[in-house]
């Protein structure tokens, strides 16, 4: 979410992880790369759920599987949007409202920045279950599938729901069934309001202390998004207090992958270790792991070095297409060929696996370069008159 909704991160002032101290404009790279590995593990995610569903529906796993080890971030999709919302987090405190008057235009952008995608996605969802009316129902008969619960099946509704829905359902209702990923707009927009109100209203040292309120609050209440965008918000604002670590780093991250990226799912008995297995990967140690793995990746430099990779700030560009395009991709036309061709073996599901990801990495660079790019220049422009003017005010 900035996550994979979010504008370019900026790189804060840390002097003890680059050696010296950059300007406030720059880009912490190496968390663009992490957004953009988070949007792979979200379609890896869905489509395996989608395809082969039996691991994602076990809830009561026994014994040491895959699910419950570290290795499940690569497709724990629950624990990536996590990442998403904590990016959010850390994006917006850094990009925050000047001032009271400059809030509601800042808020008002924020939601041109996320609805104008939404409404792009939530049309060419349509357009694809249109044209593959019957092939989610088909799949879903097939491989039992829960997820489906959330896709249209025929008849499709008309394109003008479409667009209420993108435009402003999924802020109302906190969900579509168009694209099912745009549950996650209505948070983002909270968010933003959240971390963008508080910042209008809060100077120096009260920020840290009300996003750590938040972070601890929030948790408390079962609103975990909220707290992802709080303690994003709370690592930005302790930047500063970071120092390069690779020991303490790794050990940090293992930590953070333990809590938040294992499966949720695993039966919680007899033994205290099944019992602590069942709340690994679960609400709120989701976000705390989310934060603790941020935080591990801006203090280990040959991890972070890995995340600023080219391939992955490409990715990281790419993260917002790619999270609002392969929803569409999986449930009409790769479910279409799956339908015809069942059963797949294994090495036929890879291969469509891969059709897919080359899918939506064409579709999510058209989607960048056709809507993602302007928007984010018209947008910036406003905010430059707007700030202007109420400057001048």
């Amino acid at each position: 979410m900035t996550s994979a909704a979010a504008t370019p991160l900026p790189r804060p002032s840390m002097p003890d992880l680059a050696g010296h101290s950059p300007s406030a404009t720059s880009r912490v790279t190496c968390l663009d790369g992490l957004r953009g590995v988070a949007a792979c593990t979200v379609v890896a995610f869905h489509f395996f759920y989608a395809f082969a569903p039996a691991s994602f529906i076990d809830r009561q796993r026994v014994g040491i599987g895959l699910f419950d080890t570290p290795l499940a971030v690569l497709w724990n999709g629950y624990f990536a949007v996590a990442v998403f919302f904590a990016l959010s987090g850390f994006v917006l405190a850094a990009s925050a409202p000047k001032s009271t008057r400059e809030a509601p235009l800042m808020i008002g952008l924020r939601y041109f920045r996320l609805g104008v995608p939404a409404l792009v996605s939530s049309i060419l969802a349509w357009a694809w279950l249109t044209s593959f009316p019957e092939a989610a129902r088909d799949v879903q008969a097939i491989t039992a599938s829960p997820w489906f619960r959330w896709t249209y099946q025929a008849p499709i509704p008309p394109l003008s729901q479409a667009i209420w829905e993108g435009a402003v359902g999924v802020f109302v209702n906190g969900t579509t069934r168009f694209n099912n990923p745009l549950w996650t707009m209505q948070a983002e927009f909270f968010g933003s309001v959240l971390i963008y109100g508080s910042y209008a209203v809060l100077r120096g040292h009260a920020r840290p202390w009300a996003m750590a309120l938040g972070l601890v609050g929030f948790t408390a209440f079962g609103l975990f998004p909220l707290a992802a965008f709080s303690g994003g918000a709370l690592v930005y604002e302790l930047r500063h207090r970071l120092r390069d670590h690779a020991l303490a780093g790794s050990l940090i991250g293992l930590a953070g992958l333990i809590l938040g990226a294992t499966f949720p799912g695993h039966a919680a008995g007899p033994g205290t270790l099944a019992y602590a297995q069942s709340w690994l990967g679960t609400g709120g140690l989701r976000e705390i792991g989310a934060l603790l793995v941020i935080v591990a990746i801006l203090i280990t430099p040959p991890v972070r070095r890995f995340f600023e990779a080219p391939p992955l700030q490409r990715l990281g560009e790419l993260s917002f297409p790619i999270y609002l395009v392969h929803v569409p991709l999986i449930v009409a036309p790769a479910a279409y060929v799956f339908a015809a061709l069942a059963p797949l073996s294994p090495l036929a599901l890879a291969g469509l696996f891969a059709l897919t990801c080359l899918g939506t990495l064409a579709l999510g660079a058209l989607f960048l370069v056709a809507v993602e790019r302007p928007l984010l220049a018209v947008l910036k422009a406003v905010r430059t008159r707007g700030r202007a003017r109420l400057a001048a005010l």
